[in-house]
């Protein structure tokens, strides 16, 4: 393998927007009277990922409302890693800014700026991808680099967004949406302690870590010998044992940032429903694929080597809205993970999309 994703997002082609009326109490379906065992294990598909739920339940977290008085959970309540689906806090919080004007979208930054906190050979080529759709700099507004956390899921801008924000903000509008104490992530820091596991003190818990991480990130970003040793030590661990890379990769995904299902599912429903300032600020940058013929859906995924998570809404041309997230964990390592984040995608929209597709989720959650 020549590259891993290790610190992405996988963007994909879907659509949802707009504010709307928060729901009726959901409630769970019946388990359909005809439920045939899964049989499939290819997370390429909405099948392999019904096998998954129903042989390895412990692997996989989901919620999923369909705004009609209908939801299906498993593991609901439980942590899971949640990547870059997680950069929809940062959103949420940039929109509240803007909302009460902390922040202006057309404020300038400076490309030297947001690249204090790209980590090359981290994102998946993210931020090159963003640099390509947004020219060259060398000065870019802030709503700039909000859609480039959004659509390429550039980690450098999420970072450089918590700085110029401050944790205080970005725990405020988690916690506006009923997400107490979110764990919030350094991604320059994270990327730090994967080349430099010896910076992290032996059986540090998540709480140490994240701290630590905060630190590590802002030595990247304020220190540039250390900024590029870290980029050295990621090349050089690629280069030398690519298996070990992503052994190690594995085991630190365990410590990233974790969330449950039903946290992450009440951020987009927020959002959806106007209930959180700025929101109409979030549901644009979320929906910005536009309207399919089922309707729009707001959205924000992501990736680790073995993680795989999304997060988003629909909005029905009939003006009903559905919310769904999945967490995946533990996967099956991949060089690419666009074609299982495509299975993972379509087994929940498909739920949202059709009752047919909610029993089938029914039957193994």
């Amino acid at each position: 393998m020549s590259r891993f994703r290790i610190l992405v997002i996988t963007v994909l082609g879907l659509v949802l927007v707009g504010c709307g009326s928060a729901p009726a109490a959901p409630s769970e379906p019946p388990r359909p009277a005809d439920c045939p065992a899964p049989t499939s294990s290819d997370l390429t598909t909405a099948d392999g990922w019904l096998g998954r739920i129903a042989g390895q339940p412990d692997t996989v977290g989901l919620v999923l409302d369909d705004g009609r008085g209908r939801v299906v959970s498993h593991e609901a309540d439980r942590p899971f890693p949640l990547a870059s689906a997680v950069k929809v806090v940062h959103l949420t919080a940039y929109a509240a800014a803007v909302a009460d004007g902390r922040i202006r979208p057309d404020e300038q930054v400076a490309r030297a700026d947001w690249e204090r906190w790209y980590v090359p050979g981290t994102d998946g080529d993210a931020h090159p991808t963003a640099l390509q759709r947004l020219g060259p700099g060398p000065d870019y507004a802030v709503d700039q680099l909000v859609t480039a956390m959004i659509r390429e899921s550039d980690n450098a801008a999420a970072d450089w967004l918590r700085a110029r924000l401050g944790d205080d903000a970005l725990r405020a509008a988690a916690a506006s949406t009923g997400w107490v104490d979110v764990d919030l992530p350094s991604f320059a820091g994270g990327a730090a302690r994967l080349a430099m596991p010896d910076l992290a003190p032996a059986g540090a818990d998540r709480a140490r870590l994240a701290v630590l991480d905060a630190e590590l990130g802002r030595r990247v970003a304020d220190e540039p010998a250390f900024h590029d040793e870290v980029v050295r030590r990621i090349a050089a661990a690629v280069r030398q044992d690519p298996a070990q890379f992503v052994a190690d990769n594995e085991a630190w995904t365990a410590t990233s940032a974790l969330g449950t299902p039903a946290q992450l599912l009440g951020v987009h429903r927020a959002i959806a429903t106007g209930s959180v300032p700025g929101a109409d600020v979030a549901a644009r940058h979320l929906t910005w694929q536009g309207p399919s013929s089922s309707g729009t859906i707001g959205f924000k995924g992501g990736s680790f080597v073995d993680v795989l998570t999304f997060g988003g809404f629909l909005r029905r041309t009939d003006g009903s809205v559905g919310y769904a997230v999945i967490l995946g964990r533990d996967l099956p390592v991949v060089p690419l993970t666009g074609q299982q984040a495509r299975g993972q995608q379509e087994l929940v929209l498909d739920a949202l999309r059709s009752p047919g597709g909610l029993d089938r989720l029914a039957c193994v959650a």
